[in-house]
């Protein structure tokens, strides 16, 4: 990957980054009263394009996919390299797979889970289940749908079909990742396998999952290696902190732990890790040159989604300001 093709990408990605919304704006969103006020507030910025006078603020999801869609679609016709993109969009290719198959097998009709936008079309994607194979098709969502419908045809039943999409979603963006030797390109690959494994660990350990499954459900390819973790989360949760204690994400976990160890959930967990992959990208964000710029302002706009998801939903079932404000993600400006 040679750093000069993303110049003219990145004069433009900088005009972008302009619009994303600030801790202040966030600020503005979280002091109204009522999630009616929130739309607003928000035809001020890019959302604003998506919001008719007549659009419910409980319809809130449609506004933010359709601001993600067109993300997606601005960098697709900027970036020189495609699959510099694709690393944040190949989750919604099986993430669609999934519904695909289970709407296929089920007969029922789920199409309100799919997403508009991916590193192929729906269409292909579609086609590709009816089929099993598709031209236009890569070749490990081939592999991976003749994986799931062997499972299928073996079993008859689709509950384990989530682990094999998983794990091939997995192996696929560890495959674009390194495809492109750039330290950026690999950076990233590891560091956001490395958080999903931990992630994935815990959450088998609180529903008390044993370590035949949780082997099943992590991803090769990260800094840290799965089998000492897996041992050690096995043993107890002193053990598992230890091994992590001398890792970069060893504060992920010991910022939480007491609410791990209280209620059984992650959401400081899941707040940490999101602040943990955005530090990465704002130490690269000054780089003029490569990808920096573009994987910095997609994962930013990931977040900032997540953000208004956050108080929309907040602002519609009345949690108090504080607790929202606690949970809000850190942003790219």
């Amino acid at each position: 990957m040679k750093d000069i093709q993303f110049s003219s990408a990145n004069v433009r990605i900088r005009t972008y980054e302009n619009q994303l919304l600030d801790p202040p704006f966030l600020e503005r969103l979280l002091s109204v009263d009522h999630a009616r006020d929130l739309f607003p507030i928000l035809q001020e910025t890019p959302y604003g394009d998506f919001i008719e006078e007549t659009t419910n603020y409980h319809d809130f999801e449609q506004i933010l996919l359709a601001e993600e869609k067109r993300t997606f679609e601005q960098a697709y016709a900027l970036t020189p390299i495609k699959e510099v993109v694709d690393v944040f969009t190949l989750k919604y290719d099986y993430q669609n797979l999934k519904v695909l198959v289970k709407m296929w097998y089920t007969k029922e009709d789920l199409a309100h889970l799919l997403v508009p936008f991916g590193s192929v079309s729906l269409t292909h994607l579609k086609e590709g289940v009816q089929t099993r194979k598709h031209q236009a098709l890569p070749q490990a969502i081939i592999d991976c749908l003749e994986e799931v419908f062997s499972y299928i045809e073996e079993y008859e039943e689709v509950q384990g079909i989530d682990i094999i999409f998983d794990n091939y979603y997995w192996q696929h963006f560890l495959e674009i990742t390194k495809r492109h030797n750039g330290e950026i390109f690999g950076e990233l690959g590891q560091r956001m396998i490395d958080v999903f494994n931990i992630s994935t660990i815990l959450r088998s350990y609180i529903t008390g999952r044993k370590k035949g499954f949780m082997s099943a459900v992590v991803a090769d390819g990260g800094t840290l290696p799965t089998e000492p973790m897996l041992s050690a989360i096995q043993h107890s949760l002193s053990d598992f902190m230890a091994l992590l204690a001398k890792t970069p994400y060893h504060h992920l976990v010991s910022s939480s732990i007491q609410e791990f160890e209280e209620f059984k959930t992650l959401n400081q967990f899941d707040l940490m890790k999101d602040n943990f992959l955005m530090a990465r990208f704002k130490e690269r964000k000054v780089m003029p040159f490569g990808p920096s710029a573009m994987l910095g302002y997609l994962y930013a706009k990931e977040i900032e989604i997540k953000n208004l998801r956050l108080i929309f939903i907040g602002k519609i079932n009345k949690i108090p300001v504080e607790i929202l404000r606690s949970r809000v993600r850190e942003t790219y400006v």
